[in-house]
């Protein structure tokens, strides 16, 4: 009996010591660097080597203010904000990131437009109803099913 007590002893006391069961042990390779600075980098880098989506995308989040106090909330809630905003709206990093796609979906709509106007006529803003431009059978008007939209429209509106 004596000797079942001592092998299990033994194997618990080997079991304690050895374990890490609770215990973190940081194995990674990467130092966090040390800052000496405590100011606030405000607004994506300067460097223009830096590509766009560092500058004006995601990556230029961790540029962004953290710190909102009372002199920014003033100037926030300003009468004149709105002149202010409008002012700096060609500058937005949005409407640089999203530039391309915009302009691609303002081109084919504008032709869409002119293309039906020339080939199917168009109606003035008298209300009179002007005839096409250009006659020919082969050429037609240019449009898509609205039963698709239709269907879509609750979850496009999400």
């Amino acid at each position: 009996m004596n000797s079942r007590w001592t092998v299990a002893l033994s194997v618990l006391a080997t079991l304690a010591t050895s374990g890490n069961a609770f215990v973190f042990v940081n194995h990674s390779p990467i130092v966090s660097p040390v800052t000496k600075s405590t100011a606030l980098l405000m607004g994506p880098p300067a460097d223009p080597s830096l590509p766009m989506t560092e500058q004006y995308g995601e990556g230029s989040r961790k540029y962004r203010r953290t710190v909102y106090n009372h002199d920014l909330w003033v100037k926030h809630r300003s009468p004149d904000r709105f002149f202010s905003n409008l002012r700096t709206l060609v500058n937005s990093g949005i409407y640089k990131q999203v530039g391309k796609e915009v302009a691609a979906t303002v081109g084919v709509a504008s032709f869409v437009c002119l293309w039906n106007a020339l080939v199917g006529g168009y109606q003035g803003f008298d209300g009179t109803m002007h005839d096409p431009i250009i006659h020919n059978a082969f050429f037609q008007v240019v449009g898509l099913p609205m039963i698709p939209f239709t269907i879509l429209t609750p979850s496009l509106g999400l």
